[in-house]
């Protein structure tokens, strides 16, 4: 069960970061392995015969030699984007596996500050359905050989390799972009826009997610994820993503432009954002009270004022009376 937890943190980093040709790093302990890219995406022909790699590294963060070996496993997502390592969930869609074999680097030892090269090969059945084909190659941590007694925490560390694969054919491509937006008022000295976007097609598409913010009375972009945000969305699955700007000012107001692009289809929404944290909310809030206070001592030091020349006025006028 443990090794399980492993795996499943380990893979739902691949899910999340689908930036393709980023090195990813997965450490427990002084244990750490590494693959690049974290991910491909292909598109095969029914009949084609492909072949691809991978590399898994020891980042050499300790002194040791890395044992590890390379599993051929489904992949797909549940309905929470979850990811799912067997054939309980869209079991056509992961068939993906029994079409790969590993032809080098499936299993070995590497130095530290070193890496290895595994690489795979895909026969694609003349029968194969169009629509898409997912499989993950698991890369995972062993036991030195001959090690006995104890615990050993490298053991079982786990990262993927993701393979996205498109069969041609009749592919279906449609989604949906059911929702976006940016909040407008914050209190954290952050700006955050989402969306959430379906894919109704039986193919895996890319969902682009650009914000440029730009101070309220300037045309001047202060910062742009262009190009820095972009995750693959697979057939039948909504996804749900928020975009930050983590390092934004703690206090302003700024425009903000964000752009979902997916399945050939765009949402804009421009937004005016407020940044205010509480301790400036707390300055405003106790200075109209002490200007409340003020004005209202002011009326009454009036009303006295007025009360008192009343009252002066009448007595004089009582002197000249009995005068």
């Amino acid at each position: 069960m443990k090794k399980l937890r492993v795996f499943v943190l380990a893979t739902l980093m691949v899910v999340i970061a689908t930036v393709g040709g980023v090195t990813s790093v997965f450490a427990r302990g002084d244990i750490n392995i590494g693959v690049s890219p974290m991910r491909t995406s292909l598109v095969l022909n029914p009949g084609d015969e492909y072949r691809g790699s991978f590399t898994v590294s020891n980042p050499g963060f300790s002194e040791d030699d890395l044992y590890y070996h390379v599993d051929i496993k489904p992949f797909y997502v549940d309905e929470n984007y979850d990811p799912v390592f067997d054939d309980s969930v869209d079991a056509d869609k992961q068939l993906l596996k029994d079409w790969i074999t590993i032809t080098t680097g499936e299993k070995g030892v590497i130095a530290p500050n070193n890496n290895i090269v595994v690489e795979y090969e895909i026969k694609v059945p003349e029968t194969a359905p169009a629509g898409g084909q997912y499989a993950c190659l698991s890369a995972t941590t062993d036991v030195e050989p001959g090690s006995t007694g104890g615990i050993n925490i490298g053991e079982g560390l786990a990262i993927n390799y993701v393979i996205l694969a498109e069969v041609t054919g009749d592919t279906v491509v449609s989604g949906e972009i059911l929702d976006a937006g940016v909040q407008s008022f914050m209190l954290d000295g952050k700006i955050r826009a989402y969306s959430m976007v379906m894919n109704n097609g039986n193919v895996h598409g890319l969902a682009t997610y650009t914000m440029k913010v730009s101070p309220i009375f300037s045309d001047e972009i202060i910062y742009s994820s262009e190009g820095e945000e972009e995750h693959y969305i697979l057939p039948g699955r909504k996804f749900y993503n928020e975009l930050r700007w983590e390092d934004a000012p703690a206090m302003g107001i700024f425009d903000v432009a964000y752009v979902v692009e997916f399945q050939g289809l765009k949402s804009e929404v421009n937004s005016i954002v407020i940044i205010c944290p509480w301790w400036a909310i707390f300055i405003v809030v106790v200075g109209v009270m002490l200007l409340v206070m003020r004005m209202i001592s002011l009326k009454k030091l009036q009303k006295a004022a007025q009360q008192l020349g009343k009252n002066s006025s009448g007595k004089q006028q009582d002197g000249l009376d009995k005068a």
